[in-house]
């Protein structure tokens, strides 16, 4: 009997589909314009996600310059991410080839063209 619940287990665990996982990243605002939207998308792709804000957690509607946030999303299997901000003036700025497996904190940027960069680690 114990044989048998052990291969019914197994063979349920093999059957599960793989789950995306929670990842997470501290983004700095040094763009010099209010964030009001955060969205992911693997680099190369158009699948973009929001990031997953906690309704009881949210306390301001637009993060100013200078201001962190925890960026919450569901990592796919790669590690590289485009971050795309709209801003309170509804522009938006994409930041491509963000590295979410070896970088903690991601501090995206603006020059005065309009130019987007970002630094990580």
């Amino acid at each position: 009997m114990f044989k048998l619940a052990l291969a019914a287990t197994a063979a349920l665990t093999l059957a599960t589909p793989a789950l995306a996982d929670d990842w997470d990243f501290i983004l700095t605002n040094g763009t010099n314009k209010p964030i009001k939207k955060i969205e992911l998308a693997p680099t190369g792709t158009t699948t973009w996600q929001d990031n997953k804000v906690d309704p009881e957690m949210k306390r301001e509607p637009t993060l100013a310059n200078g201001k962190r946030m925890t960026v919450h999303f569901d990592k796919g299997p790669g590690c590289k991410y485009d971050v795309k901000a709209t801003f309170a003036d509804d522009s938006s700025s994409t930041w491509t080839g963000v590295n979410v497996c070896d970088s903690s904190f991601v501090t995206v940027k603006l020059n005065a063209a309009g130019v987007a960069s970002f630094t990580a680690n």
